[in-house]
């Protein structure tokens, strides 16, 4: 699949292409698209919360969840773990599972400026 990062306009392709729909997953409120209500994840339901020990194991479920939801289009990869770390703008979410038939890790920023709706 081909994409273009939404932040330099750059081509992206395999697996820089991947981490960006996830990120973008990630970043965006479920029911913020308005033809596609199904997309994106609840992270950003408690990023005004307390990041408390129990507030991250919730997030780590909402990304977990974000991957089995069939409007995202993350079928591709099977999560292994999720670690959801506190950031002073908000938090990285770092993934581990299978990819396309080998194990891959990323990080995903979920902050201020990555969270903003995109309809």
């Amino acid at each position: 699949m081909i994409g273009i990062d939404r932040a330099t306009g750059k081509r992206l392709d395999g697996f820089e292409q991947f981490v960006s729909r996830v990120t973008q997953v990630m970043t965006t409120p479920l029911t913020g698209r308005a033809k596609r209500a199904g997309f994106g994840s609840r992270i950003r339901e408690l990023l005004g919360a307390n990041m408390s020990p129990s507030t991250l194991v919730r997030v780590q479920s909402f990304a977990i969840e974000a991957f089995y939801n069939s409007d995202n289009g993350l079928s591709d990869f099977i999560p292994s773990r999720c670690v959801a770390k506190r950031r002073n703008d908000g938090l990285d979410l770092y993934f581990e599972g299978q990819w396309q038939g080998r194990h891959v890790n990323f990080e995903v920023p979920v902050n201020v400026s990555t969270s903003k709706s995109l309809t």
